[in-house]
């Protein structure tokens, strides 16, 4: 039931006194012990709202379960006087020596336990947290007391348990048989869960995180919290209008649901940051032609949660909110120019929307005919100069599968082509960090600028990354993945001298110990073999090829430098010296 209904429930079930004892169970963080507090504000019931609350984490005896019990009976005296007048009475006059105790327990000290069956007589007790009880306190002794004071002693209880969470579910399989009335299940929705988190921590993206906390199924109200504290740092309090926050938001929450494990069966950084890259495209085309694995099974289903956020790629924004929850270090002054150019580009992101739209609509909207989503297509073709490449390339392949499509989807690339070619590029400098498929027409004109350019850079950064901070992150593990043997052949032969020092040094550490690297980086430090056997067999190269040979004979790695061997047993360079000679 929902939190609504299961309130209501809960409150019909307390109106009928045979119910002795209530269980309210449900998945952690979901807000039991909220819906508890406003059930008690609620109910007409007098005892219920001077009901006293324990929770038995930690607690390893009956004992101390009483004296918590007692201890929690202060504050209701004053707030809920007449539940207390019998007893403040019963306490008196069998104890003249605490007759001042109805002004505070101060003086209470192992007297209390013999108070406990006047002082809990006819009240309604909360056993919270009963699952993180001590193993000392066993299921026995709870059932005792539970017994003794409802048959006894006239007490109410309600027994609120994280059912996710039984180490034991014996546990409550017995309480439910020896002594509950009542159990009813909380199943908070995810917008019952977000309007008790932003209640509790405001945020002006009230409505964006909303939404994209519902699209993820959000239910724990903790997580909740941290994703809109998290929200709420990134963005620090900047007026953003929707098309913008419809860009950062889902990606925000996304990344902190994942990094906080509030996704059920969730993707990882990895899978979301590669999302629409072409790996991820080629594990769609292995989906069409082979049979689903679990695995596979579980990857579509990330990308249709990713696809109903509005998420179709990644660039360097979400890079910087993994790389905040990661080290929970967060720099405004790299965020600021984000941000900055998304606002520049209202009208980009504004197209982007539109081509977003367009996509939703063709992958969810059954109702609509291949006329009606050509029309909507066509709209994008004079707007396709402010679309990026990657969204640009998405289109492409989309409309190629509607009948007449084909035509629009090559005018919309050509439209970006034709934009791109009126701008001044001396190097790819952005983008494609995590691989996105690209349209073929749009990879020539990316070559014909500097195509490696970007690689060159982002292997070097990675590197450097992970020798100034001697840690790396999700962005440098996919960088350092990526990286070809070409790339780090380039990055040594074109860097500066002081970080080439220091890069040889970390890359051969990283080589000789390859079994603790290799499980992060893959083949990085193979390329980076072949990129120094390359160098230190090129003749046209001999100073940097010496240095190289002489870093590497202070090593084990030194015979790794040798050409690959023929049949006959020579190196392959020897074998085309021999040939000259003759």
């Amino acid at each position: 039931m929902s939190l609504k209904e299961t309130k209501e429930c809960l409150l019909e079930l307390l109106g009928d006194a045979e119910n002795n004892v209530i269980a309210l169970s449900g998945r952690w963080g979901t807000g039991k012990t909220h819906l508890w507090g406003e059930v008690m504000k609620e109910s007409r019931d007098e005892t219920v709202n001077g009901a006293l609350y324990v929770s038995l984490f930690g607690l390893s005896g009956i004992d101390q379960v009483k004296r918590k019990l007692i201890e929690s009976v202060m504050p209701g005296v004053e707030a809920h006087p007449k539940i207390w007048e019998g007893t403040r009475q019963a306490v008196s006059s069998g104890l003249k020596v605490l007759e001042g105790f109805h002004k505070g327990f101060a003086a209470l000290s192992d007297l209390n336990l013999l108070l406990a069956p006047v002082m809990l007589r006819d009240k309604v007790i909360v056993f919270d947290d009963i699952e993180r009880k001590h193993e000392k306190l066993g299921v026995d002794e709870i059932l005792g007391f539970i017994d003794e004071y409802t048959q006894r002693h006239s007490a109410r209880f309600i027994l609120i348990l994280n059912s996710d969470q039984l180490a034991k579910r014996e546990l409550w399989d017995t309480l439910r048989e020896k002594v509950i009335d009542q159990e009813l299940k909380l199943l908070t929705t995810p917008g019952e869960a977000f309007s008790i988190a932003v209640g509790l921590l405001p945020t002006r993206y009230s409505e964006s995180i909303k939404r994209a906390s519902v699209a993820c199924g959000l239910t724990n109200i903790r997580i909740i919290r941290k994703v809109i504290k998290a929200a709420n740092r990134i963005l620090a309090d900047r007026e953003l209008e929707d098309a913008l926050l419809d860009r950062v938001v889902p990606s925000i929450v996304l990344f902190a649901a994942i990094h906080y494990k509030g996704l059920e069966d969730g993707p990882d950084f990895q899978f979301a940051l590669s999302i629409g890259s072409s790996s991820d495209w080629g594990d769609i085309v292995d989906n069409k032609n082979e049979e689903l694995t679990e695995d596979k099974k579980r990857r579509a289903k990330w990308r249709l949660l990713m696809n109903e956020l509005g998420i179709h790629g990644c660039d360097e924004f979400e890079a910087l909110v993994v790389e905040f929850l990661e080290s929970g270090l967060f720099d405004a002054s790299k965020l600021a120019p984000i941000i900055d150019r998304y606002v520049s580009e209202k009208k980009n992101i504004e197209a982007r929307e539109q081509a977003k739209l367009f996509l939703f609509k063709e992958l969810w909207d059954h109702r609509l005919g291949d006329a009606q989503l050509l029309e909507l297509a066509s709209a994008l073709i004079p707007i396709a100069g402010l679309l990026d490449p990657y969204v640009c390339s998405e289109l492409e392949t989309v409309l190629a599968v509607i009948p007449g499509g084909g035509a629009i989807g090559q005018a919309i690339v050509d439209g970006w082509i034709a934009a791109f070619r009126l701008q001044d590029h001396e190097q790819i400098s952005d983008e494609n960090p995590f691989n996105l498929p690209l349209n073929k027409a749009i990879v020539a004109e990316f070559t014909a600028v500097d195509s490696r350019a970007q690689a060159r850079t982002t292997v070097l950064d990675a590197c450097m990354h992970i020798i100034e901070n001697n840690a790396w992150g999700t962005a440098q593990e996919m960088a350092m993945k990526g990286a070809t043997a070409g790339d780090f052949e380039l990055a040594i032969r074109t860097m500066e001298i002081e970080k080439l020092r220091r890069f040889m040094r970390r890359m051969i550490e990283m080589r000789l110990n390859r079994q603790m690297y290799d499980v992060h980086f893959g083949t990085a430090t193979e390329c980076f073999i072949e990129a120094c056997r390359a160098i230190a067999n090129d003749p046209t190269s001999s100073r940097l090829a010496g240095l190289i040979k002489h870093l590497f004979a202070r090593t084990a790695l030194g015979s790794e430098l040798a050409l690959p061997q023929t049949a006959t047993g020579t190196a392959s360079g020897q074998d085309g010296a021999a040939l000259n000679n003759h």
